[in-house]
């Protein structure tokens, strides 16, 4: 389980729809979301966070300590130690809570006979809203017994973007894009120096529409290849949804390798 820290990634997805809209008509009874802002609200998870960020403020102050008057080899050294630290500490005061919330989702989603737990912001409509029983379920006193039984096979589909991203004809689509804009806003600067407020907002809608047809030219053909090779699978494995591995909480059916087979 994670608590959600939204990040910007390079080809998103959000949801794709895998068979006729039809299909989505069937029994989806099985399908229960959780609000994991609403479990992150909870005391020790707040009081995790304002111990790790006091943590962080002191290794920052640290840092800078240590690495004054320092070469920028020793410099770079002295970073990833404090960046192991940090990391240490992240895991010994979140991992036991993390791992407490999904044993409890986990237990909850049995006893309903959830195939998968999705995070409540991806729902407009429909599923099981489990988060009162998952709040409860924490907050009780002592260990917490995970499920005998593994999740029943999931007609929702998940796939890890991170695995995408990773690929290099992404990082390479990615790259193409990241030049592009840097070179486009390095001519902005320089068109924008002198000009009025009028002029200004005209050469500023210019770059907008040249950062969008840079967007088409390099990550769009990836992305309509990728979009394709999930919607191509979905339909094989007859699933109703795929959605990225970042909203999926517990269960479901991953796809991810199948997916990468697709567009290596």
């Amino acid at each position: 389980m994670h608590i959600r820290f939204v990040s910007a990634i390079a080809f998103a997805i959000v949801a794709a729809i895998a068979l006729a809209p039809q299909a989505l008509a069937t029994d989806v009874l099985d399908i229960g979301f959780v609000d994991q802002a609403a479990i992150g609200g909870l005391p020790q998870f707040v009081a995790a966070q304002q111990q790790f960020s006091q943590f962080r403020a002191q290794t920052a102050r640290d840092f800078q300590a240590a690495i004054k008057g320092k070469s920028q080899s020793d410099q770079q050294r002295i970073y990833g130690d404090f960046n192991q630290r940090l990391a240490a500490k992240q895991h010994e005061l979140f991992d036991p809570l993390l791992g407490r919330a999904q044993t409890a989702i986990a237990l909850v989603a049995a006893q309903k006979s959830l195939s998968i737990v999705v995070d409540k912001q991806i729902v407009i409509f429909g599923g099981q809203d489990i988060t009162k029983d998952v709040l409860t379920t924490i907050g009780q006193q002592g260990v917490i017994v995970p499920p005998v039984q593994t999740p029943p096979p999931s007609s929702i589909g998940y796939v890890d973007q991170t695995q995408i991203d990773a690929l290099p004809k992404a990082k390479a689509a990615a790259d193409a894009f990241q030049a592009a804009r840097q070179r486009l806003s390095q001519d902005l600067n320089k068109q924008l120096a002198g000009k009025s407020q009028a002029e200004q907002v005209t050469i500023v809608q210019q770059f907008n529409n040249q950062l969008k047809d840079e967007q088409k030219k390099d990550i769009q053909p990836l992305n309509d290849e990728i979009q394709k090779a999930i919607s191509d699978v979905a339909k094989k494995k007859k699933l109703l949804l795929v959605v990225d591995q970042a909203d999926r909480v517990y269960g479901g059916t991953d796809v991810t390798s199948d997916v990468l087979a697709l567009i290596k």
